[in-house]
């Protein structure tokens, strides 16, 4: 009798091309594949990881934060996926993504270059995430290295701030946190090790500090937190995050899902 398990070099060649084949889809065709938004359904999507940053990490750990919600969660690591049509119904928006030139997305299965950059951030997906925030109300998070994006001014100015690059690696100091807001109501001050001091400084009337850090090592004081409102939309800032160790801390996982439901104007449940 024939071995059903044999596996052959000519059958993975075959299997190989197959693969690339079925999932060398054009990225403007990408959101057609993607199911329509159903009635009363959350959706929310992220767009995480480049050279510096452990994307796949990071969808893992906000996927757990969420996974006692019914949010529908769509992730890429490609910024050309998320395009106008993708936002469209979105209900909130993420991004762990710094302004530089960043790998993008390639369906083969084993490859000899780096893949082109994904050209992150183009200026329609600036102009598409303004025009959801602010004209449509779609909720934004901004996570760690995001505020990095000095040369797109309208995002830099919708997220109310001006950004101030980290420093070493570090232990970072967690405090003042505003009691003043849901966000951020009854957290008292702690450390996360081995993170990266991102500062801002609030450049938005509107905008509102949600915590401060200070640097272990390197002593920097900043703004590391915050919240503005813009037109129709909510925005979040939260600046901690280079290793696993904030998307892994339980005190800095609830801010993610404070944040969140903050920026969709939602009630904050307990988090569990």
């Amino acid at each position: 009798m024939e071995n059903q398990g044999n596996i052959t070099r000519r059958g993975i060649i075959k299997t190989g091309i197959a693969a690339v084949a079925a999932t060398a889809v054009p990225v403007m065709n990408a959101h057609a594949a993607i199911a329509p938004k159903a009635a009363g359904e959350t959706k929310v999507v992220y767009l995480g990881g480049d050279q510096l940053h452990n994307g796949l990490g990071q969808e893992q750990e906000l996927r757990s934060v969420f996974s006692k919600t019914k949010w529908r969660f769509l992730a890429t690591v490609d910024s050309r996926y998320v395009t106008p049509e993708l936002l469209s119904d979105t209900d909130l928006l993420i991004i762990t993504r710094w302004g530089g030139p960043v790998a993008g997305f390639s369906p083969e299965p084993i490859r000899e270059k780096i893949p082109s950059n994904d050209d992150y951030m183009s200026d329609e997906l600036e102009n598409a995430i303004i025009e959801n925030v602010v004209n449509r109300g779609m909720g934004f998070m901004a996570l760690h290295c995001t505020i990095w994006t000095p040369d797109k001014k309208k995002f830099t100015e919708m997220m109310g701030i001006k950004p101030y690059m980290h420093g070493p690696v570090q232990t970072v100091h967690l405090h003042n946190f505003n009691q003043n807001h849901p966000i951020t109501k009854g957290m008292q001050d702690y450390d996360l090790p081995l993170d990266e001091n991102f500062g801002v400084e609030l450049i938005d009337k509107k905008a509102i500090p949600l915590y401060e850090s200070t640097g272990r090592e390197d002593k920097r004081h900043d703004i590391a937190g915050w919240c503005v409102e813009q037109g129709k939309g909510r925005i979040v800032g939260l600046a901690a995050g280079h290793t696993y160790t904030s998307w892994r801390d339980k005190k800095y996982r609830e801010l993610y899902w404070r944040g969140a439901h903050w920026a969709m104007r939602r009630d904050i449940p307990p988090f569990g």
